[in-house]
Formats: C-alpha cells, structure tokens, sequence
C-alpha cells in the first residue's frame, strides 16, 4: 500500500514539473522570437540610416568643402 500512495505521489510531482517545464519552455520560445525579430528589425533600421546618411559620401564632401581632421597627437590636456 505504501508502494502504490509513493507512486501516485511521484507520479503527481512529475505531472507537475512536466506541465511547468512546458509552460517555461514556451515562454523561453517567445522571448527568443521576439528578440530574434527585434534583431531583424534592428539590422534593417541600421541598413537604413546608413543609406539615408551615407557617411562616405559625407565624409569625402567635407573633406572637398575643406575639413581638416583632428591630429591627435596635437591634443592634450590642459592642468
């Protein structure tokens, strides 16, 4: 008798770990599509802006208008 009340008991953890490792799982799916789909939309956004800037073509216009770029080797700091 004892036997059988055990087994039904481990029977019944093991139900209910199932249905929580289910539940879990599927809630690590969802957030693994979504930060998937966040990349994706991430990357597009990233391709976009830098078709919309387009830091070459800015960098050699003002390179042509007359930028002169930062010498670093000139920079310090003043105490």
């Amino acid at each position: 008798m004892r036997y059988i009340v055990l087994s039904a008991l481990l029977i019944a953890f093991n139900l209910l770990y199932s249905a929580y490792a289910i539940k879990f799982s599927r809630e690590y799916v969802q957030k693994t599509m979504e930060l998937k789909k966040e990349s994706e939309r991430n990357l597009l956004l990233k391709v976009k802006y830098a078709n919309l800037i387009n830091y070459t073509k800015a960098k050699k216009w003002s390179i042509e208008r007359g930028f002169v770029p930062i010498d670093w080797e000139k920079v310090g700091f003043v105490d």
